[in-house]
């Protein structure tokens, strides 16, 4: 009976773990979770820029249906006044103001002072580029600002656009990213200054909570935001930023490859042969 009870506590401690197998599978379930996290990520990130995709789809589709209603010219970018931009003539077209927001934009925050007439915090902005073309300061974009001071800041027409299939129409300007590089009223459905990307250097004159610049290949990549190699182009999707040109098509780019330099292809200018 003895050695009986003595097989039976022997046979009971070795059914269990010790202490450095239950450090070993800990150990190996920290390795795998490491490993498979980051691809969790990524595949959450790649739905949101799918969805993203989709919404920015939708907001090309907007404006073409403008342009047919309206002789085929394209929204102005910016009233005079800044208010009833873009996005506020386009809006009818879409019945839903959350088109307008990519689910990569996580600050859906304004300043105090624009709550009420500033609109909603939206996630997109208009090709608006503008430039000296040596005597005068003319509009490039097919959504120009509406300002005196810009040669061919009225309605731009589709047949203006010389290379529909690579001309930038509307891309991703986040309201996190708009707020963070110094504009505390953000990117909203109803205030011209978030809603643009002006040019490679310019910013509204004057106005300094208002980041409008463009994409440039050559600058800094350490440059803060906006003033690196993607200008004010949020670029969230795994360093990449959703496009929609002017034929209608939407795709993923590096902002920087839509304008490289000075004497390479500039994907904003409409104007080019």
């Amino acid at each position: 009976m003895r050695s009986s009870r003595i097989g039976l506590r022997r046979c009971g401690r070795s059914s269990g773990f010790t202490l450095i197998e239950l450090l070993v599978v800990i150990a190996i379930i920290a390795i795998l979770a490491a490993i498979l996290f980051p691809v969790f990520a990524q595949a959450r990130e790649k739905a949101r820029s799918a969805s993203c995709l989709s919404n920015l789809k939708q907001v090309a589709l907007s404006i073409q249906m403008y342009a047919q209603d309206y002789d085929e010219i394209f929204p102005v970018g910016a009233q005079n006044d800044w208010l009833n931009s873009w996005p506020v003539l386009v809006q009818p077209y879409i019945k839903n103001l959350g088109v307008f927001r990519c689910p990569s934009d996580g600050d859906t925050s304004q300043s105090a002072a624009t709550v009420g007439w500033g609109g909603v915090p939206i996630s997109y902005a208009a090709n608006a580029w503008w430039m000296w073309t040596g005597s005068q300061n003319e509009s490039v974009g097919p959504m120009p600002m509406s300002q005196s001071w810009l040669a061919g800041y009225a309605g731009k027409s589709l047949a203006s656009v010389n290379r529909p299939a690579d001309t930038i129409l509307v891309t991703e300007k986040h309201n996190r990213d708009a707020r963070r590089g110094g504009q505390s009223d953000g990117n909203l459905s109803n205030f011209a200054p978030g809603q643009l990307i002006m040019g490679a250097s310019e910013t509204f004159p004057g106005v300094s909570y208002a980041p409008t610049i463009g994409p440039l290949g050559t600058r800094p990549a350490t440059a803060a935001y906006p003033n690196g190699p993607n200008g004010s182009v949020s670029a969230r999707h795994s360093e990449m930023a959703n496009f929609a040109f002017v034929d209608g098509h939407v795709k993923a780019m590096r902002p920087a490859a839509t304008n490289p330099g000075p004497a390479a292809d500039n994907m904003w200018d409409g104007r080019r042969p």
